[in-house]
Order: C-alpha cells, then structure tokens, then sequence
C-alpha cells in the first residue's frame, strides 16, 4: 500500500486535478492519496472562492481519501515556506511519494535544489527589485537556466523543502496537461481549463459554461463564489482605524509598507475598489502577491508571533477521509509528531487555533457557513 502526497488549493477542483488523480491511480492503482490543502485562505493571498469544506469534498469524490488543512500560518506564505509546510505535513502523514503538476516535468528537480540550497536570501534585499525576481535571477545563475513558469517554482520549493526533511520523499512531477496556470480563458477544444479562466467565468453571468471542465459542478453551482471584493470593506476599515505601529506588527510588513498601506487606503474615493487600491500600493519592492498576502495577514490579525508559534508547534486539521484513507489516518495516530486535529473546540479556538478561527469567522460573514467550531470531518 503506498501513501501518496499531494499539496493542492482546488480553487476549484477541476478535471486537471482529476487527471493528476488519475495518473497516480494508474501507476499505484491501491495507493492512498492524501491532499495537504489550503483553507479558505490561498498561498497567494486570495480568498478561496468556495470554502474549505466544499473543496474537501470535491477531492474525496473524486479519487481522494484524506484531506487535511494547511494552517494560515502555514499557508499563506512565499512558495518556499508554503511548500515547507507543506512537505512537513505530508511527511507527518507517512506519505512515501509527493506528485505536482508541473510545466518542465523533465526537470530534475531534487538536483537543482542541491544547487540552490546555500543560496544567502540577506542577498536578494539589496536588489532594487522584488525578492521572486532577485531569487530567480540567483537560480538561474546556478542551474542555467530560469525556473520561473509557477509550477516549475513551487516543484523547485518542494524539492528544497524534502532536502531540507531529509529526502523522505520521492518527487514525481506530472506535465501539466493543456491549460497554463494562469491561462485567462476557456479552451473550447478540451475538457481542461486553468483554475484562473474557470474562476473568471464563474465569477460572471455565464458561469454554466464551466461545466465540463468541473467533474463536481453540481456542488459548485449554487455557492456563493467569494473574491476579495467581499473583504476589501473590512481590510479598508482595518487599515485605517489601526495605528501604525498596530499596523507594523503584522507578520510580513517591512520596510514601511504599513504607511503606505494605509495612506492609500485613506486616500482612494470612497467606491474604489480592492484592485484600485493594490495598484496604487504596488512598487518594485512589492508586487501584486506579496501585497495580497499582506492584506489577508491584516484582515485575520496574523502577527510575526502567531506564525512563529506555529513553526515551533505545528498542527494540521482535518477535513475528511474515505474508509481507504482511515488506514493512513490509523498510520499517522502511531507515527505523527504533528497533532491532527478532527474537531476544533472551544479551548483550540482560544488557544493555538486562534487565527484559523478568526480566518474563518471572517470567511463565514460572506458564505454564511460554520468553518470550524465543533464541525467533524467529512466521511464518505
């Protein structure tokens, strides 16, 4: 039996993700697929635009016995904590092998983060650029060539991550079929399409479109689709009601951002819009990713203490699991060093889980749905 890792956002589950599911089936057709998953808040700073609960079970309909959370702490992070992260979970879990989409699956990815693993990060903040393109610039110089299509990057970050964890895992990287990443629209030719263009149909009046791209549209369909234009109100009001040095003790603020942050937010007519104001925010410094992530650290109130706590004492939670994938859940109970969590109580939620809690009482004023407190694994 071999446990198999994936670290995914399904933001939406869509058939790439199905076929990525299916390639593992057909080369370990008794594996148990365990998916390490962002929660309703996104690796790049984005609401997830259908909650947790609904993705979890999206996976496990289609070919996933165990999903479980990636902590905000843990997840709304550059690519290479975000991966770290990730990686540590998985590893926790048993996992023997780790599949990710990639666009350059021929690359070997475990030797060039051989190459890149004493790359000194203290370098990239005297570059008059942003930290990605003075990394990227630092890995090309030692691999050759650029690794910059955003697959490739978090399959450089993974790999790094299990050199760093001491190889545990085998690295088995998928091309990614047909769509980009960030691909803006609907291929009418295939039955595979970007999280991005699936996103934007949604998000219009012809969302039916997206049906044959979507193995689960039935669950999708009458959801709320959320974006940061719900939000933006309340990070607005946030940014301007809290002081600056309040402000300062986010985790990720740097070189006085905070200022501008807020002058901006103070600034802009009052109708402008969340995109508006990241324009007018953004600088070389700062790109458009790293701000969204700093805006949803502000939005929860995460602070370089809480992720700091987190590093130190790790945690994952758990969104459900089919009667396959109880066997790996059984593995982990003997072997984790990393507490699973199956309900969230009223003492987690004041303790250790504090942010997660305040990240979903947040998600829940726009879907209306309980995130956490007391809500059980799924179980199919």
């Amino acid at each position: 039996m071999k446990i198999i890792g994936i670290i995914a956002e399904y933001n939406p589950f869509h058939n790439g993700h199905l076929y990525q599911i299916e390639k593992v089936k057909e080369i370990y057709p008794e594996s148990i697929i365990i998916v390490a998953m962002s929660g309703n808040f996104l690796q790049r700073g984005e609401p997830a635009i259908v909650d947790k609960w609904v993705r979890a079970k999206q996976a496990l309909l289609n070919g996933v016995d165990v999903v479980v959370e990636i902590p905000i702490a843990g997840c709304v992070q550059p690519a290479d904590r975000f991966a770290e992260n990730g990686v540590r979970i998985l590893n926790n879990m048993g996992c023997e092998e780790l599949f990710f989409g990639a666009e350059h699956a021929e690359y070997d990815f475990m030797t060039y983060a051989q190459l890149v693993q004493n790359l000194d990060s203290t370098e990239f903040s005297k570059k008059n650029i942003s930290y990605a393109e003075a990394f990227q610039e630092a890995v090309a110089a030692k691999i050759g060539h650029n690794i910059d299509s955003p697959n490739d990057v978090l399959g450089l970050a993974y790999a790094k991550a299990n050199l760093k964890f001491g190889k545990k895992l085998k690295l088995n990287p998928i091309s990614r079929n047909v769509a980009g990443y960030h691909d803006k629209f609907l291929s009418p030719d295939s039955n595979i399409a970007s999280a991005t263009a699936i996103r934007k149909v949604l998000f219009s009046k012809d969302h039916n479109l997206v049906d044959k791209y979507l193995p689960s549209y039935q669950d999708l369909k009458n959801e709320k689709y959320i974006s940061w234009d719900d939000f933006w109100p309340f990070l607005r009001y946030k940014l301007i009601s809290s002081d600056i040095d309040e402000l300062a003790n986010i985790y990720g603020m740097a070189e006085g951002i905070q200022y501008r942050m807020k002058k901006k937010a103070l600034e802009l007519k009052t109708e402008a819009t969340f995109d508006e104001w990241l324009k007018a925010v953004k600088s070389k410094r700062f790109t458009y990713t790293r701000l969204t992530r700093l805006s949803v650290a502000t939005l929860v109130g995460m602070k370089v203490n809480d992720v700091s706590l987190y590093n130190k004492f790790p945690y994952v939670h758990l969104l459900g699991f089919t009667k396959n994938g109880q066997k790996a859940l059984n593995i982990m109970k003997k072997n984790s060093e990393i507490p699973l969590l199956a309900k969230i109580s009223q003492q987690d939620k004041d303790d250790f889980y504090h942010v997660d809690y305040r990240a979903g009482k947040i998600y829940q004023s726009q879907n209306y749905k309980e995130q956490d407190l007391k809500r059980a694994p799924l179980i199919f």
